[in-house]
């Protein structure tokens, strides 16, 4: 009888424990990627001061930005630009002031971190499954960027950035097999402009969690 009783506990826990898995893309690069490059671009930029060059004639020099998701980059500069009340010209003979702008690290990461127990071999027994009893796996977006000004008349530096870097992050976690709870910007972004998550609990729902919302102009607010 007791021997049955392990047997039967070993079978529950094997059932909560669960498993989480990755979900797969239609396209060549999942949206969280996306979402997670994206975040810490605006957060960088957000860093950056613009209201140097406001109402000037800008010429954005692009040769010195090699990096994935470029466009996004250089439009959202552009856009920082416009909030400025900048002009923005197609060649540096017409503009007031030339910027560059250059990347030292645009990209993604994943961690991940499993606590419990391997499967058990137990020969012609079987074997007793492997449980996780907790698992958390995050997923950061890095982004390291370089914005110089100059004045086209006095060659003079009007915005010398040094490099401004930023981080976004994406975390799922799971105890026991319960509902998987997502944190981190992307998850706080997600949840405060469409007000959908991909989980039943949230962690921004838990009591003690500040959240960290963007504005739609790449900064955030707690």
């Amino acid at each position: 009888m007791k021997q049955h009783r392990k047997s039967i506990a070993l079978v529950l826990l094997s059932a909560l424990s669960g498993c989480a898995t990755m979900k797969e893309s239609d396209t060549s690069r999942t949206g969280l990627e996306q979402l997670l490059v994206s975040g810490a671009v605006d957060q960088s930029l957000a860093k950056i001061d613009f209201s140097p060059v406001s109402n000037a004639k800008v010429f954005l020099k692009t040769d010195f930005l090699d990096c994935v998701d470029k466009n996004y980059i250089l439009l959202s500069t552009r856009s920082k630009l416009l909030s400025n009340r900048c002009t923005l010209v197609d060649k540096a003979e017409d503009a007031d002031v030339v910027m560059e702008i250059a990347s030292g690290g645009v990209g993604t990461d994943r961690t991940e971190l499993v606590v419990g127990s391997p499967e058990i071999p137990l020969g012609l027994m079987g074997s007793v499954p492997k449980v996780n009893i907790y698992e958390r796996k995050k997923a950061m977006g890095t982004a390291k960027l370089v914005i110089i000004a100059t004045d086209t008349q006095s060659k003079q530096s009007v915005i010398n950035s040094g490099f401004s870097l930023a981080r976004s992050d994406h975390q799922h976690w799971t105890l026991m097999g319960t509902s998987p709870i997502l944190s981190g910007s992307v998850a706080d972004q997600l949840k405060e402009h469409t007000g959908t998550s991909e989980t039943l609990i949230y962690s921004g729902d838990l009591p003690g969690h500040t959240r960290m919302a963007g504005r739609g102009d790449g900064s955030t607010m707690r």
